[in-house]
């Protein structure tokens, strides 16, 4: 694999493709894999959905409850099904869509992010996924790079562009926001509103990956995506964006429940001191609370609408990413909050050079 090895990565020269052209090695099998020219989408929605109900979690205790409309939210997916030659029903199937990076406010690169991977066996899982970066590459050769995140555990030999956690908390009962509303008022960013979206992403700082508007918006009106925005006096303090991550968990620790995700919260300026001093009235208002407990507030009130909505919802996952790291480090601490387990995890570029390893804090990914 065209990838940044753990023995080489020095070798290459950073922010170019490592493979003009796609790499075919031992596991491309484009007989038993094919990508994309579906004849008829909402069959192959619905087979997505079936394999990724089977394969994607290898656990009996979560359930990942995923649906043909959920795999149609996801605009602009390339899409590879991989079929044995002596059977009818596909075994597993991969997912990718464009996303766009860039760095320190300079636009880098459009890469194609591997969002979904389910297959009955490693053998297969390995076919897909060489298969998959062989055929999209030789699609959109204009797209060299990859980009895969590994929720648990790391790649080994490959050197991780960004390494984090993922924490899961059990929300004992209904969030209770702070008293903070005369400080600061939240806002849901839907159907007029979406330049709120644009808005806060175009001043983020650090590395930024992103889908485009219209995806955002998409999975806004499917339901698996809830998007709240901060607001004083006009001006935007912070943007979250939670997702239900269509996970059910049966069982863990004795507690269980539907999931969301905090997938990541877009911040006026890229840190607490700076946001504070882009918005100086609100220190003016008597009894405020530092700004961080504001951002954090903002974030409780942002569950118990949605929690209002579908008391399902009993399960959180963080991504320690960006901003998420404060909310993660004040939920530790909120006596309504009980964190279940950490677990480790990294995203890593394929076919895609770069020498720097992102500290997990400086970064925005919204994908």
């Amino acid at each position: 694999m065209d990838a940044n090895h753990s023995y080489d990565w020095f070798l290459r020269q950073p922010n170019k493709p490592i493979s003009v052209k796609p790499c075919r090695n031992k596991y491309v099998d484009r007989t038993q894999v094919k990508t994309g020219d579906q004849t008829d989408p909402a069959a192959v929605a619905s087979t997505v959905a079936s394999l990724l109900q089977r394969h994607l979690i290898p656990s009996d205790k979560i359930l990942y409850e995923c649906e043909a409309k959920h795999i149609e939210a996801r605009t602009n997916t390339q899409i590879s099904l991989h079929t044995h030659p002596l059977m009818d029903k596909p075994s597993g199937t991969i997912i990718s869509y464009p996303v766009r990076i860039s760095s320190k406010g300079e636009p880098l690169l459009v890469a194609n992010y591997i969002s979904h991977i389910a297959a009955e066996d490693d053998a297969v899982t390995r076919k897909l996924i060489a298969t998959h970066i062989y055929n999209v590459h030789d699609k959109t050769p204009d797209k060299p790079a990859f980009l895969l995140k590994k929720d648990v555990g790391r790649c080994a030999g490959l050197r991780p562009l960004i390494p984090f956690t993922t924490t899961l908390f059990y929300i004992a009962e209904r969030p209770k926001p702070m008293n903070t509303r005369n400080a600061a008022t939240l806002v849901q960013v839907y159907k007029d509103n979406w330049h709120l979206i644009q808005d806060a992403i175009d001043r983020l700082d650090g590395l930024v990956v992103t889908i485009d508007i219209g995806s955002i918006q998409t999975r806004v009106k499917a339901g698996i995506l809830f998007v709240y925005a901060l607001m004083y006096r006009g001006t935007t303090i912070a943007v979250y964006f939670i997702e239900d991550a269509l996970m059910l968990y049966e069982q863990v620790a004795d507690h269980g429940g539907k999931t969301l995700r905090l997938l990541a919260i877009a911040l006026a300026t890229p840190s607490i001191a700076s946001v504070q001093a882009a918005t100086p009235s609100i220190a003016n208002v008597p009894n405020t609370p530092p700004m961080d407990s504001i951002i954090y507030d903002g974030f409780c009130q942002c569950l118990a609408k949605i929690i209002k909505q579908n008391a399902d919802y009993k399960m959180l996952l963080v991504d320690g990413i960006g901003a998420n790291q404060m909310i993660c480090k004040s939920l530790i601490e909120d006596k309504q909050m009980m964190r279940l387990t950490t677990t480790t995890g990294a995203y890593y570029f394929v076919n895609w050079a770069y020498r720097n390893v992102w500290e997990s804090e400086k970064v925005f990914i919204l994908v």
